[in-house]
């Protein structure tokens, strides 16, 4: 029997309301048209090809529902999209804050076969160079590690990055030029008025670094002890 296929257009849409529900916010076609860099009547209309193609349902409040169908499209270019990033930054040796950017190259081009020998190379419990596991997303960090906001932990508290946001390299690399990325361990040392928060960085040299809410909110910890 022949493989049904998607679109690539059709793949980075089912991609981004999966990842959206795992980021536990809810998929409507605003956020879909930000996230994508689309204009809303071009979300409306893929919705509507998607929903008669069985991938997806649009409830009256404006929430968008993936089918079964459309789940199990998006957890395997998902799974594409990790296994691409760790063969980036792992085998060829690209910095992490490019690889999410060229996973979305290389996701659409990989085939079962080749991410069957990349899942046998890097395990099924890895996780990507930014700490998302190969399957699941923060709903697993959070069931299993107990993860949460670097901007909710407390002071005085040792905490472990798990997981940072990695659309942005920009962001990626302020965060590598003080080592906080994942398996990190730092210490919270104090919260500001305007939430500022002074950290320590196990491996950091300079002492004391201060993190704004904007970089708070970007990463995820588990709390140590």
């Amino acid at each position: 029997m022949r493989r049904e296929t998607t679109s690539v257009s059709q793949e980075d849409y089912l991609k981004a309301i999966w990842e959206i529900v795992q980021e536990e916010q809810v998929p409507i076609s605003a956020r879909l048209a930000e996230d994508l860099g689309v204009t809303p009547p071009a979300v409306t209309a893929a919705l509507k090809r998607m929903a008669r193609s069985g991938y997806l349902r649009v409830q009256r409040d404006g929430r968008i529902q993936l089918t079964s169908k459309g789940k199990g499209a998006a957890q395997h270019l998902v799974l594409r999209h990790r296994l691409a990033e760790k063969l980036l930054t792992e085998i060829i040796g690209l910095k992490w804050s490019r690889a999410h950017e060229e996973a979305e190259r290389l996701e659409h081009g990989i085939s079962p076969e080749v991410a069957r020998l990349l899942l046998a190379r890097f395990g099924r419990d890895s996780r990507c160079p930014h700490g998302v596991p190969l399957f699941g997303g923060m709903s697993s960090l959070r069931r299993r590690h107990g993860a949460v906001r670097l901007s909710e932990a407390q002071v005085g508290q040792a905490y472990e990055i798990l997981r940072v946001y990695e659309k942005d390299p920009a962001f990626l690399e302020f965060l590598e030029q003080r080592n906080l990325c994942p398996s990190a361990r730092v210490r919270v040392l104090g919260r500001e008025y305007d939430e500022t928060m002074a950290l320590t960085v196990a491996g950091h040299g300079s002492g004391r670094i201060h993190l704004g809410k904007p970089a708070t909110e970007r990463v995820w910890v588990r709390r140590l002890g």
